[in-house]
């Protein structure tokens, strides 16, 4: 039997799909105790909806709070600069980590992982948010952004994944990069979250 991938998303809740029987193969259902055989429909009448009515019962509260949110690994970059050590992401997906710390690669290429369905895809360079963080801010200014949730890359604050009791491991140029960001969210009324 064959997963489609389209089985496979329904299942996740990432696309919707009425209710089909896959085929079953030779290997587990990674995430299942048993390989599905039916999944759901889109809605309960199995229909998508052709309007979407706007009205008080659906407004979003008063007291709701906009803003834009980003992964560090997904934004950052500069996955080997200024110390930042090597990150899960940068094993699963191949990036050159020799050297860097709490690398398990020895030896350049490093290996992909046999699930990373995009050999090659990165987050090596992403958005260069670690070099361009003055003109992102800038920018999210510009389109009037009143908050930015942003994450913490612990690989870029705490290398080796180990912080003592001293505080050895810390790494200032990490940590002074967040203390800039923060630093100028603020200077430009953008709320960091």
């Amino acid at each position: 039997m064959k997963f489609t991938c389209l089985a496979i998303l329904a299942a996740a809740g990432i696309v919707s799909a009425k209710a089909q029987p896959v085929e079953k193969r030779e290997s587990t259902c990674i995430g299942f105790d048993e390989c599905p055989t039916e999944f759901p429909g889109p809605f309960t009448d199995g229909k998508y909806p052709s309007s979407y009515p706007a009205g008080e019962e659906l407004a979003f509260p008063s007291d709701f709070h906009w803003g834009v949110g980003t992964a560090a690994y997904q934004i950052e970059g500069g996955y080997n600069q200024d110390g930042r050590g090597a990150s899960i992401w940068d094993t699963y997906t191949g990036a050159n980590t020799v050297g860097m710390p709490g690398s398990t690669c020895k030896e350049a290429p490093c290996p992909v992982h046999g699930n990373q369905g995009l050999k090659g895809a990165t987050g090596n360079v992403a958005n260069d948010h670690y070099n361009k963080w003055e003109e992102d801010v800038a920018t999210m200014k510009a389109l009037g952004i009143p908050e930015y949730r942003f994450s913490f890359s612990w690989p870029r604050i705490v290398p080796t994944g180990v912080l003592g009791k001293d505080r050895e491991g810390l790494n200032k140029k990490g940590l002074q990069f967040y203390h800039n960001l923060v630093d100028e969210l603020i200077a430009n009324d953008i709320t960091p979250v």
